[in-house]
């Protein structure tokens, strides 16, 4: 499996791959053990290889194992425009996965597709479904910022998303807040609600994500809020997020 993985790394980034590595992760992405599986569809996510790998990629969304489906449709979602003939499939794993991290992948997947393809409209229809029906808060908060990358109705996703933020579940509340920064200033209504995610959070990494989403909304009123929450950090990547966020509400690139 080092081996396996450490070929792919090698080739994560470059020119276009050549025949050999392309049979050598196709070899990979069909093994029997599923560990390979997942070091092999796990590196394609950000790969050239990937672009030319969508017919395997797609196959590996009916793997039999959640984590190799789940991390498939993010691979695929990466591709935008080129992953367009999978939005079927991603539609099937979105609507009756039973693996809840692949129907949130799958949200997130059809999300960047649809927005990279604006006219493709298919996949609105069963994200409104899962924004409301799906038994996994987290997918429901992902499938609604799927919609807002559509361009669905904003400000209705903008107003569901925020509900998330009072939610009990702390990943929740983060993932509500990352979704309303990447929605940006349409959700500068939310900033007050995303601080106070921010405050209440006791983990380092979620810290980072809610950061940069206060900082995305762009409510310069806000500032203080990051300044005083980089002062107690001492975890670096929730620092360097709050640092980035606070340079970008005071204007700087």
């Amino acid at each position: 499996m080092i081996v396996a993985v450490s070929l792919l790394t090698m080739f994560a980034i470059g020119a276009d791959p050549t025949p050999e590595q392309l049979t050598k992760a196709r070899h990979d992405l069909a093994s029997t053990n599923v560990e390979v599986r997942r070091a092999a569809v796990k590196q394609l996510i950000h790969s050239d290889l990937s672009a030319h790998m969508l017919p395997e990629m797609r196959a590996a969304l009916k793997d039999a194992d959640g984590e190799v489906r789940a991390t498939a449709a993010t691979a695929i979602g990466n591709l935008g425009a080129k992953a367009e003939p999978v939005i079927p499939t991603l539609v099937v794993q979105l609507e009756k996965d039973g693996f809840k991290d692949a129907r949130e992948t799958a949200a997130r997947a059809l999300g960047r597709i649809g927005k990279a393809v604006p006219t493709e409209r298919s996949a609105v229809k069963p994200l409104k479904k899962t924004s409301t029906e799906d038994a996994d808060p987290v997918t429901r908060t992902v499938a609604l910022g799927a919609l807002a990358m559509m361009n669905e109705d904003v400000p209705g996703q903008v107003g569901a998303l925020r509900k998330f933020l009072a939610h009990d579940e702390p990943l929740v509340r983060m993932k509500a807040a990352h979704a309303l920064g990447m929605i940006g200033a349409p959700a500068k209504a939310a900033a007050a609600e995303i601080a106070t995610v921010l405050e209440k959070e006791n983990d380092a990494h979620r810290r980072g994500y809610v950061a940069r989403a206060l900082g995305n909304v762009g409510d310069a009123d806000f500032l203080p809020t990051l300044e005083k929450a980089l002062k107690k950090e001492t975890d670096p990547g929730a620092q360097g997020e709050m640092r980035g966020a606070i340079q970008k509400l005071r204007g700087k690139p």
